[in-house]
């Protein structure tokens, strides 16, 4: 089963946006060629802090000459695992096969297993052969499931019994367990090894001492397949609110545990993902190792809409030209009008993005999340609708001018809601990526339409 690593630390520093100042002051002196007084302080630190301080390093050979630096196997086999791939690689490839061997045997199977599926074969089998036969054993077991399922991401070491061992039976096995053990739930299988339920131990130690696991157990326990997609796995956890989750194969036997630390990386790509494609960027590219002119190449085409948009946009304001000629302050409203509907949207499809990739909505609730959000286009749309309207009538002194924007504000706000949400959860049941909709397209789409009902509502309403 997974435990949390405690490690001894002497530097604890706060939490802030900035790094530590103590990381700048060890990268000035690490360029210095101060290493005899760099390695101490690098064994003082956190893991997170030492994988910090080798992204930071100017190329490949700088960040795996300061990885050597760490004494520790354990730190450094946690250092490695905060490291992008790129740098997990080129460290891997690059240090003595008998130092990362040593670095490997101290992390977890699941952790050991991700580390050797990224190399290519030859470099992955030659570390493996260095490891004893039952590490080798443990990263077979793993690597057997495909990449992004959770079979290949589970922890082989958990905590199971018999349904037929009684409370008492129980005890005496947890205190068996060595003392750094770690029992999220003790799960209860059958003759063969199949779940039936689940409990813990407080209601082992609260139970008669001749009392069955299956006689208080929980039969009703959230699982998954060792098959499913690791982003699934990770959305059950963090629904359930659970610390672990067991992983079965297909005829129901207990393979492995996910815990909370296992999908974590997970929830942090899904996360960033999102937000990169949101923006109409290549996740893939990592801005520091990638060429300008592959990220340029990347973005171009991601932008074509938003340009096709403005040329569209200009087109439709060159139809209302004698809309815009008679009334010129109709133009000084125009950026306020198209950015709010904008920022509206920006927030809907945001909302629509990220439940969906939390499960915390799904694709057959479409119509109560429109419902929800046209109630919330109308407020919003409504409150400065007023504001606008009230503005356009003190200054501009004009009650017609001041309906056509506060109407106008009100209309875009709506349907802006109202498109943002909706494009997500199209593409969801198309089966693409819900975030690209919240992207340049969906935003794009609210400009258009934006131009048109605006010039369309102040030609109908001026009687022009």
């Amino acid at each position: 089963m997974s435990m949390a690593v405690a490690v001894e630390e002497t530097v604890d520093p706060e939490a802030t946006d900035e790094p530590p100042l103590y990381m700048e002051a060890i990268e000035r002196l690490y360029r210095k060629g101060g290493i005899a007084q760099l390695a101490p302080i690098i064994d003082k630190l956190l893991p997170a802090d030492i994988a910090g301080i080798i992204s930071s390093a100017r190329d490949d050979a700088e960040a795996k000459a300061i990885f050597e630096l760490i004494s520790s196997a354990k730190k450094a086999g946690l250092s490695l695992n905060e490291l992008d791939e790129g740098r997990q690689k080129y460290i891997l490839s690059n240090c003595s096969q008998a130092r990362i061997v040593t670095i490997l045997e101290e992390l977890p199977a699941d952790l050991r297993s991700r580390l050797i599926s990224r190399l290519n074969t030859v470099t992955g089998e030659r570390l493996m052969t260095g490891m004893g036969m039952e590490k080798q054993r443990e990263i077979n077991a793993l690597l057997q499931y495909l990449p992004g399922t959770a079979g290949s991401i589970m922890s082989l070491r958990f905590f199971a019994l018999p349904e037929s061992t009684t409370a008492a039976d129980a005890v005496r096995t947890v205190r068996t367990l060595p003392s750094g053990e770690i029992i999220f739930y003790v799960y209860v299988v059958d003759a063969q090894n199949r779940l039936t339920g689940v409990t813990s131990l407080r209601h082992i130690l609260l139970a008669q001492p001749d009392d069955l696991l299956k006689e208080f157990m929980n039969a009703h326990v959230f699982s998954v397949n060792t098959g499913t997609r690791q982003e699934k796995a990770a959305q059950d956890i963090t629904r359930h609110g659970l610390l672990a989750m067991p992983v079965l194969d297909d005829r129901g036997v207990l393979r492995g545990i996910i815990t909370v630390d296992d999908v974590l990386h997970v929830i942090q790509d899904i996360a960033t993902q999102a937000m990169l494609k949101k923006a109409g960027i290549n996740p893939r590219f990592d801005i520091m190792s990638t060429p300008f002119f592959a990220v340029a190449k990347s973005r171009i085409p991601w932008l074509f809409m938003p340009f096709l948009g403005g040329l569209v946009a200009a087109f439709l304001l060159k139809q209302f030209e004698h809309t815009l000629a008679a009334v010129i302050q109709l133009s000084f409203f125009m950026p306020m009008i198209f950015g709010m509907a904008g920022n509206v949207g920006s927030q809907a499809a945001t909302v629509a993005v990220r439940n969906l990739a939390t499960g915390k909505i799904r694709v057959h609730q479409y119509f109560k999340l429109l419902i929800k959000e046209i109630y919330v286009g109308l407020l919003i749309g409504g409150f400065y609708g007023l504001c606008l309207a009230l503005y356009a009538l003190f200054v501009f002194k004009s009650a017609t001018l001041a309906l056509t924007v506060g109407v106008s504000i009100l209309s875009n706000i709506t349907y802006a809601g109202i498109i943002a949400s909706s494009i997500p959860m199209l593409l969801q049941k198309m089966g693409a990526d819900p975030a690209i909709g919240g992207g340049p397209y969906v935003l794009t789409t609210i400009d258009v339409l934006g131009v048109i009902n605006y010039l369309l509502m102040a030609t109908v309403i001026y009687g022009l």
